[in-house]
């Protein structure tokens, strides 16, 4: 026999305030004098052995009622033979696959549905008495409850796609915190099993487990998502022109043909294109807008691909500027190029310091530090250039050619720079502009075909 709540056992103790009673007699008397008692002994002589008799079944009737009381708490039950225990008292996992991939369709409807189903039929295969469990990659905490069937059946139509995603063993292990302290275990896992879901990882298993994988297939469908997006402009500025690199991947084995592009900037349609991708390939598109203002912008690249939509659209953002704010720190021969390049353009706000007055708390309001013939680079202006550009800021060098190599590969080294080799004096002449540099890139509007290029008589290697 055992006790459903066995903590009411305690108070069995309770048995010994009726025998405390019945030992000790709390009755005061009071005393009567009598010229003759020889009556009232014969009274005492017939009536004490059926008092003492009285006084035990009362005592034995109250014992037994606080027993029963206590009994009728503790709810006493007698447990079904190991084999019935057996057929009835199951512990049931299911893990449903809510993940994106989950939406995609087969001859039967989307797969979420058809795992949906298949859960049904499964817990139709076991007993009124076996306990549930429902478990989603949203692991909540409802999702660590066992169910009677007929909640499992109302939180399964509850099961909607989410964007979180769980590995195996994370799956696994989900599962086996619920199994605890139960006989018959039996764990399911419905899903397609994409890529993601797998570790590098043996599976760690239990042996009392019963485990069965589901794999639930999608027919072959066209799919094209948005992968990826960058741009190709050095900076943002206000009305200038962008242009934006768009790269989208087909993941069918049919060609997509003529798939519709769209970009909008802040809930505003800024470009349109159209693009054809070879099955199982990527494609690149540029696509040019302009009139941004200054800001933060909020972009959006979307594609029209049926039936699979969850990747068809990208969000990013980037700022637009109205100034660009740079700082020169020249040395004693440092000269007026570094001027003259920033002046033609408004966009660029220039401040200019000396190579003995240099304001290191100021490096985070630049955006761009150029190092213009320093000679003598210290080791402090390392360290504060090297957590500058942690922060995200852009350096730009121009050594002097005079400088002790040694003492510059030292100030190098400090910013995780590759050295100087030697001076070499070599003339040599200019034989084209790198165009796609970053540096130049935007500096000329449009070169001759007969432009006349410098020389060379000293570089460093």
């Amino acid at each position: 026999m055992n006790f459903l709540y066995p903590g009411f056992l305690f108070a069995l103790l309770s048995v010994a305030i009726p025998v405390i009673i019945h030992l000790f007699n709390f009755r005061k008397f009071k005393k009567v004098y009598f010229s003759n008692v020889q009556l009232l002994k014969e009274v005492e002589q017939q009536n004490s052995s059926r008092e003492k008799l009285k006084n035990l079944l009362i005592l034995f009737s109250r014992i037994l009622a606080i027993i029963f009381l206590v009994l009728a708490f503790a709810q006493p039950y007698i447990p079904l033979s190991n084999q019935k225990a057996n057929s009835l008292n199951n512990t049931v996992s299911i893990y449903i696959d809510n993940s994106y991939s989950m939406e995609a369709v087969n001859k039967d409807g989307n797969l979420l549905d058809e795992a949906k189903r298949r859960a049904k039929e499964l817990i139709n295969g076991f007993g009124l008495n076996d306990r549930f469990q429902l478990l989603t990659n949203d692991f909540e905490g409802k999702h660590q409850r066992l169910l009677s069937r007929e909640e499992f059946l109302k939180a399964l139509d509850d099961v909607k796609i989410s964007a979180a995603n769980r590995n195996l063993q994370q799956i696994l292990n989900r599962q086996g915190n619920v199994f605890t302290g139960t006989a018959n275990k039996y764990s399911f896992l419905i899903s397609d099993f994409q890529k993601n879901i797998a570790t590098n990882k043996k599976l760690e298993t239990k042996p009392d487990i019963q485990y069965s994988f589901l794999k639930l297939n999608a027919a072959t469908l066209a799919n094209v998502a948005v992968d990826s997006v960058w741009s190709l402009s050095p900076n943002h500025q206000p009305g200038a022109n962008e242009k934006l690199v768009v790269q989208v991947k087909n993941y069918s084995e049919e060609d997509a043909v003529n798939i519709p592009l769209k970009l909008t900037i802040n809930n505003q349609q800024k470009a349109l294109s159209s693009v054809t991708i070879p099955a199982g390939k990527i494609k690149k598109d540029t696509l040019n807008f302009s009139g941004l203002t200054a800001g933060w912008q909020k972009g959006l690249l979307s594609i029209k691909d049926f039936p699979v939509t969850f990747d068809d659209s990208l969000s990013f953002s980037f700022k637009v500027d109205t100034s660009f704010p740079v700082l020169s720190i020249n040395g004693a021969n440092g000269g007026n190029y570094i001027k003259a390049l920033f002046a033609a353009d408004n966009y660029y706000k220039l401040t200019e310091n000396s190579e003995s007055n240099v304001n290191y708390n100021s490096f985070s309001n630049y955006g761009l530090i150029v190092l213009n013939r320093l000679k003598n680079p210290s080791s402090g202006l390392a360290q504060q250039l090297k957590t500058y550009l942690k922060a995200g800021g852009s350096v730009v060098i121009f050594p002097d050619l005079d400088t002790d190599i040694q003492n510059y590969n030292a100030f190098l080294s400090g910013l995780s720079l590759p050295v100087i080799q030697n001076l070499n004096r070599t003339a040599t002449k200019v034989d084209k502009i790198d165009l796609q540099n970053p540096i130049f890139k935007t500096v000329f509007e449009d070169i001759p075909k007969n432009l006349d290029l410098p020389s060379v008589n000293r570089y460093f290697n």
